[in-house]
C-alpha cells in the first residue's frame, strides 16, 4: 500500500472523499511499478500493454487532480478516454490472434497520425504558411501506397474515405459487444445520461441548480436524523456525489483495463482490496442508486 508520503497532497481536497483519493493513490503507484518493470521490454506486445497502462494511469491521476480542484465535469471526460480505452482493449483480446489484433490497432494509430499531419499542414496553408515540403510529401505519399485495411470506397469525387476506427466499430457496438453485460448501461452513463457535461452543453448550467438543491435537502434532513439517533452522519450528495460516481467509475474502469492487459498483469489480491473497499464506501456514504458497476 501507498504510505501518505508517496501520495500527492490532498489536503485542499474534499475530506468526505479521501478513501476514494486514498484508493487511487495507492492504484496508482502499483501500476506504475507494473509499468516501469516493462518499459525497456524488447517485446513489441509487452511494450504495447505497458503502454496502454502508462495512458490509463495518466486518466486515472488526470481524473482525481480534476475532482480534487472541484471539475467533475471535466473528470467525466477524462473517465470516458479510460472506458473508451477498455471497451478496445476487451474486443482486442477477443481475437484468437492477440497480436495480429495489437498489429491492426498500432497500424491505425499510425494512420490517424499521418491524417491528423495532413489537416494540420492544409491548415497551415490556409493562414499562408508554406507548402509543398518534403514531409508533405512524404505523408501523402504514404497515405496513398498503404493502409489499404482502412479504406472505404471513394468519394464520388474520387477523394479517399476512411475508416473511423482500427475496429470498423462504433464505441457503443464496443460496449455491447463486451463480455460485461453492465458496459452497455455504464456507456449509456458516460456518454448519454453525462453527455452533456463532456461537451459544456446548455444543459449543465440547468443541472447546477438542481444539484445544489439536492445537497440543500439532504442536509437538512440529516440534520434531524443525527439528532433523533445520536449518530454521526455524513452522506454525500449533490456535487460532492457526483464527484464521488465519476472517480469511482475512473478507478473501475481503470483496474478492468489494467486485468486487460496480460503482459502486465495486475496482482488480483490488491485489485479485489481496492474494488471492496471502493464498492463499500459509495454502498456506505453515497446517496441514491448505486452506479452500473
Amino acid at each position: 500500500m501507498a504510505t501518505s508520503e508517496e501520495r500527492p497532497d490532498t489536503a485542499a481536497l474534499d475530506t468526505r472523499l479521501q478513501p476514494l483519493f486514498d484508493i487511487v493513490g495507492d492504484v496508482a503507484i502499483a501500476a506504475e511499478r507494473s509499468a516501469a518493470q516493462v518499459a525497456d521490454s524488447d517485446s513489441f506486445h509487452t511494450a504495447f500493454d505497458g503502454r496502454v497502462l502508462q495512458r490509463g494511469i495518466k486518466g486515472l491521476k488526470a481524473a482525481r487532480l480534476l475532482i480534487g480542484e472541484g471539475y467533475w465535469e471535466h473528470a467525466a471526460a477524462v473517465t470516458r478516454q479510460l472506458f473508451e480505452l477498455l471497451v478496445n482493449m476487451e474486443h482486442l483480446a477477443s481475437f484468437p490472434d492477440r497480436g495480429t489484433a495489437i498489429s491492426k490497432y498500432n497500424a491505425f494509430g499510425l494512420l490517424q497520425y499521418f491524417l491528423s499531419e495532413v489537416r494540420r499542414m492544409d491548415y497551415e496553408k490556409e493562414r499562408g504558411r508554406p507548402e509543398g515540403t518534403r514531409w508533405e510529401a512524404s505523408v501523402r505519399d504514404t497515405l496513398d501506397k498503404h493502409y489499404d485495411d482502412f479504406k472505404l470506397p471513394p468519394k464520388a469525387d474520387g477523394t479517399t474515405r476512411w475508416r473511423s476506427s482500427w475496429s470498423g466499430k462504433t464505441t457503443r457496438d464496443l460496449a455491447e459487444s463486451s463480455p460485461d453485460s453492465m458496459r452497455i448501461r455504464q456507456y449509456v452513463l458516460l456518454f448519454t445520461t453525462w453527455s452533456e457535461q463532456a461537451h459544456a452543453a446548455p444543459g449543465v448550467f440547468a443541472a447546477d441548480l438542481f444539484v445544489q438543491y439536492e445537497e440543500e435537502v439532504i442536509a437538512e434532513a440529516f440534520a434531524e436524523i443525527k439528532e433523533e439517533l445520536n449518530v454521526s452522519l455524513d452522506l454525500i450528495a449533490g456535487v460532492a456525489k457526483r464527484e464521488a460516481q465519476t472517480l469511482y467509475m475512473a478507478i473501475i474502469h481503470f483496474m478492468q483495463l489494467w486485468q486487460q492487459l496480460p503482459k502486465v498483469s495486475a496482482p488480483k489480491r490488491e485489485v479485489d482490496l481496492w474494488l471492496r473497499n471502493a464498492g463499500a464506501f459509495m454502498a456506505q456514504r453515497v446517496s441514491g442508486p448505486s452506479l452500473p458497476i
